[in-house]
């Protein structure tokens, strides 16, 4: 392996047994595993009290890789569908739709990825499933034109951070007399608090705190957001992201990992710099030129 030649046995002990525990994979198909990614980062770190820290916080990392959307997206809809605020009309339609604000109309974005698996045949065993008209907008502008048959309204979305997304998804939208729920696998605890002051529920697989602050004694805390603004820095990570996009301190990869995550994780912005959960714009989808135009690289 690629870590083993220049971090110390220890880390990469420790490592090792973080991905065991995890049944993360060691060895990939590829030319270079997340694994030897992830030793990699480590060797970048300027102490062991970082990689100390690195390895602390790794412990409570999340994963969700492709092959578990449709188990966590099950799991999301199991607890909308048992939730005391979930009642639907019988005359009217449910409407199923990506959870996109105006800025990223046109973008190749996870929400979109959602909307196929709303058709899962395990999605079809519960009985709103069978039993109601289920109608999926690939957009919410071609949602805004069936304003008038939406019985129940449920945006979908693979992460949600600070919940920012949402709030602009949902200002766009401006209904006033459609219930309105929001299903995602993984969100942040701020996020959900965020929007569900402004009276709308939040259905999730799995809910997250603030990876140091909501975790730790508050001067301990301090000390670890500290070290952790200071690795970012010396990454280069993108201005404002230190903790994550609106300091979320996320500690979540999806099939793309958010920039909610701590840079440590995802950010290759230093030259032969090399991150397990890369996010990088070297991959993108080409479409319209509309499309292509609003690309972005974070």
């Amino acid at each position: 392996m690629l870590g083993r030649k220049v971090l110390s046995d220890k880390y990469v002990t420790k490592l090792y047994n973080i991905f065991e525990k995890k049944n993360w994979k060691i060895w990939e198909e590829g030319d270079s595993s997340v694994f030897d990614r992830f030793c990699e980062r480590l060797v970048e770190l300027e102490s062991d009290e970082e990689r100390d820290l690195i390895i602390e916080l790794t412990n409570e990392f999340l994963w969700i890789q492709s092959n578990m959307y449709e188990e966590y997206l099950l799991r999301a809809f199991k607890n909308l569908f048992k939730s005391e605020k979930w009642n639907p009309e019988k005359e009217k339609s449910i409407y199923i739709c990506p959870l996109l604000p105006p800025r990223d109309f046109g973008k190749q974005k996870s929400s979109t990825h959602m909307l196929y698996l709303c058709q899962s045949i395990l999605l079809r065993t519960y009985s709103e499933f069978q039993e109601k008209q289920v109608r999926i907008c690939e957009t919410p502008e071609i949602l805004k034109e069936h304003a008038d048959k939406i019985g129940e309204l449920i945006l979908i979305d693979d992460f949600i951070g600070s919940g920012e997304t949402a709030l602009e998804c949902l200002e766009y939208l401006n209904f006033v007399n459609v219930k309105t729920y929001i299903v995602a696998l993984v969100a942040q605890e701020e996020g959900i608090n965020n929007i569900s002051s402004e009276g709308i529920s939040v259905f999730t697989a799995v809910s997250r705190k603030k990876a140091i602050t909501d975790v730790y004694p508050e001067e301990e805390a301090k000390e670890k957001i500290k070290k952790m603004i200071k690795i970012s820095k010396q990454l280069q990570a993108p201005k404002g992201m230190q903790l994550g996009y609106a300091s979320t301190e996320s500690l979540v990869a999806m099939i793309k990992t958010p920039n909610n995550t701590f840079p440590v994780y995802w950010c290759e912005c230093k030259e032969n710099s090399h991150a397990p959960f890369v996010r990088k714009g070297n991959i993108k989808v080409i479409g319209s030129e509309k499309k292509c135009e609003n690309q972005q690289n974070f």
